[in-house]
């Protein structure tokens, strides 16, 4: 019924075709070369990464089908697009014409093509069936692993905003039928693609294969398997494929038409019967899809501020042992100062015996809270001494109680001693005291010494609230570390590994070889073991190739950032 259809819509659209107002003439061929009119936006505004070129208008009673393709740079894909809209636009080999979505071959597939998605949406107004693909682009090229970054983001931008995408019934990718092995490149590809996607979306992973000669595709379909890419698969446990031969507008000629022509019949059959496996009812939301792409953005974040993280605090830890070490030498000058002795002559009151040569004149009356003489050659016992007023002396400076005095035969006399002092010790009794006539020091060395203790005084109490701060600081930076690696750790084992359709792709391998060894670092034993486990199952044969690939960048950047690290430490 499908086939007949196509054959009543070709024999009207073939006249429709050659006078069409929504196609450019580009080449006379044959096939005549024309460029279709679309209707171009970008979906992202002004960044314009994620553009759309539409066709036509769209019918909402009609079914539109969505399909993503992505493939190695060269892999065929601009022409297996167009051929796939040609099978729209009902366009059969004798009408010698081919129409092009699509820029130019050369310019879309060239080292230096642009990094934007685009949506090419292609509504026919006499076919039933309209269909949207969202083309990637290539993956692995010359630009490198940063541009394949971008890719994902860009998809993110297309899946979440409100006018993008929404579900998906395929995703195809595109390879050589030829092709006997899996290279690490494509691996890279494969992974790449694949940790983009939920659990849910393994049976709308089907296979394009481009350059193929008609035969079964059997060395290719072999290095799928062994590759054990996640797709849908047929009675036989085949990964589902279809066959293209990507010369649909080769120029013809008599030699060449009846090879041609049968590679345009092996694509529109191929194409009957994608559209045809489409229509079953297994399209996906693509919300699980975008919850993987927003864990894997989370998990390039929470590395990428780890990185940011450790030197910041190899930098704090290296100011902190300055400070430190400015802090114990300013001690050590402050305890140099603090233990400078100086010479100090003093003048002090002792007692002595009297030396009168009569015994009735040596008894003396004495103060000795004021230690002075108060009266000499004293006959009477204190309390009748005739200096003291209502039991008050009325001679000692303190003017004290007969009861602080006694009589006897001694008597006060002033002697100069010499004795040494630290700084400190005179600094005390000279804030305590204040400076009296009976002592005597050097006070211009006494001044200088002070003015140093003083100056590293202040500079330690300075230094020391900047080592509180650093120490303050440097807790913040663990505790963020702490946080930071939670958060990817959680991010790879709770997250990822339930919902990702690869949660041990290239793309979470690559982060292991840095969050390892800062686990261990943080004494997360059963984490690191886990991720080990993790590493252990990605790195085998299946992901070598793909690890390689990635690694090529990803690598080099890492040991360059460990070997600043540990220069830091140095």
């Amino acid at each position: 019924m499908r086939h007949s259809y196509r054959c009543i819509q070709n024999i009207s659209f073939s006249v429709f075709c050659r006078s069409h107002p929504d196609a450019i003439f580009m080449n006379p061929g044959p096939p005549a070369l024309y460029q279709l009119n679309t209707d171009r936006k970008y979906i992202d505004g002004n960044q314009k990464k994620v553009r759309r070129w539409t066709y036509g208008r769209r019918d909402r009673n009609k079914q539109n089908k969505v399909i993503l393709l992505v493939g190695e740079t060269g892999a065929g894909k601009t022409t297996l697009i167009n051929t796939m809209i040609n099978y729209l636009l009902g366009v059969k080999f004798e009408d010698e014409e081919f129409y092009q979505i699509t820029e130019e071959e050369d310019l879309e597939e060239s080292l230096t093509q642009t990094s934007a998605i685009t949506v090419y949406e292609v509504f026919v107004e006499e076919n039933p069936t309209s269909l949207t693909i969202i083309d990637t682009p290539g993956y692995g090229n010359t630009e490198g692993y940063e541009k394949d970054r971008e890719i994902s983001e860009y998809l993110i931008r297309l899946f979440s905003d409100e006018d993008g995408i929404h579900y998906i019934d395929a995703v195809c990718f595109v390879m050589k039928a030829t092709q006997n092995r899996i290279s690490g490149k494509e691996l890279y590809i494969f992974h790449s693609v694949l940790s983009l996607f939920g659990k849910d979306i393994e049976n709308n992973i089907v296979f394009l294969f481009t350059h193929s000669d008609g035969r079964h595709p059997r060395d290719a379909l072999s290095a799928i398997k062994k590759a054990q890419i996640p797709c849908r698969r047929d009675g036989k446990k085949q990964p589902v494929h279809f066959l293209f031969n990507n010369q649909q507008k080769e120029k013809r000629d008599n030699l060449s038409e009846s090879v041609l022509n049968s590679a345009w019949e092996m694509g529109d059959e191929s194409i009957n019967a994608f559209l045809t496996l489409l229509e079953e009812k297994n399209r996906k939301s693509l919300q699980m899809t975008l919850d993987v792409l927003k864990e894997r953005r989370r998990l390039e974040t929470c590395v990428s501020n780890l990185k940011e993280r450790i030197p910041e605090e190899e930098l704090k830890t290296e100011e902190l042992t300055g400070i430190q070490e400015a802090i114990k030498e300013q001690r050590d000058k402050i305890q140099k100062c603090e233990n400078f002795q100086f010479t100090v002559r003093t003048s002090v009151k002792e007692k002595v015996p009297t030396d009168d040569e009569w015994w009735w004149s040596r008894n003396q009356t004495c103060c000795n809270v004021c230690e002075e003489n108060c009266h000499k050659k004293c006959w009477e016992d204190p309390s009748s001494c005739e200096v003291m007023t209502k039991n008050h002396c009325t001679v000692c400076t303190g003017k004290c109680h007969y009861s602080e005095h006694v009589r006897e035969n001694k008597k006060y006399v002033v002697k100069t001693k010499t004795i040494t002092m630290t700084f400190h010790e005179l600094k005390l009794e000279y804030e305590r005291t204040g400076e009296k006539p009976k002592t005597s020091f050097d006070k211009k060395i006494y001044e200088t010494i002070s003015n140093e203790h003083e100056r590293n005084m202040k500079e330690s109490e300075n230094n020391t609230e900047i080592e509180e701060k650093l120490i303050s600081d440097l807790e913040k930076i663990a505790n963020e570390k702490s946080k930071l690696l939670h958060e990817a750790y959680m991010t790879i084992i709770a997250s990822l590994s339930e919902i990702a359709l690869k949660a041990d792709s290239a793309f979470t391998l690559q982060h292991l070889d840095f969050l390892i060894p800062r686990l261990k670092e943080e004494g997360k034993d059963e984490w690191m073991k886990n991720l080990e486990d993790l590493r252990k199952a990605g790195e085998e044969q299946k992901n070598k190739g793909a690890l390689h690939h990635v690694t090529d960048f990803t690598g080099k950047k890492l040991n360059q950032f460990d070997n600043r690290v540990a220069g830091k430490k140095q």
